[in-house]
């Protein structure tokens, strides 16, 4: 009867096994939490739906150092979106993520602007404050408003990709 046990214990791990972490709206300077926004799991970011987070279509499918449209809602990889180097966020274009102008420059906790090819930082845009995001304004950072609040492991760059379309 053990042995029974422990193979369907087991088994269900291996079913269970996808990571899924929900991206909720924030609001105010606390950080109060609303609705889901995202979902991220495997490798792609879907649109969520209703309150509790129901999976909506998929967005973007993300590799380690490349993020790319979905070509449908099931998560097809489609043309380039994004691509990162280091702390540097890209745009991207094409079938194989050709490195276009810069997006956004990541500073610890701190997230900025960037212009051009050679990634001129401009003013803040986001500081990353535990598991919210706040807006930032001026040269400084200074924190504004919570605009999301993460709940679960997200891998950097699905985090970028998020708050590039911000």
């Amino acid at each position: 009867m053990r042995p029974f046990f422990l193979f369907a214990l087991l088994l269900t791990g291996t079913f269970a096994s996808a990571q899924r972490a929900i991206i909720r709206h924030a609001y105010g300077p606390f950080g109060t939490a609303g609705d889901a926004a995202y979902i991220v799991e495997e490798g792609r970011i879907y649109q969520a739906c209703g309150p509790f987070g129901a999976k909506g279509a998929c967005l973007y499918v993300y590799t380690e150092d490349e993020v790319y449209h979905s070509r449908d809602a099931f998560g097809i990889k489609g043309q380039g979106a994004f691509r990162i180097e280091g702390d540097t966020f890209y745009r991207c274009h094409g079938t194989f993520c050709a490195k276009s102008a810069c997006a956004l420059l990541l500073e610890k906790q701190k997230v900025f602007r960037a212009d051009g090819a050679f990634c001129n930082k401009g003013d803040a845009a986001f500081l990353l404050e535990g598991n919210t995001i706040f807006l930032a304004e001026g040269p400084f950072c200074n924190k504004t408003d919570a605009i999301l609040q993460v709940q679960g492991e997200v891998p950097m760059i699905a985090l970028l990709a998020i708050l590039a379309g911000y």
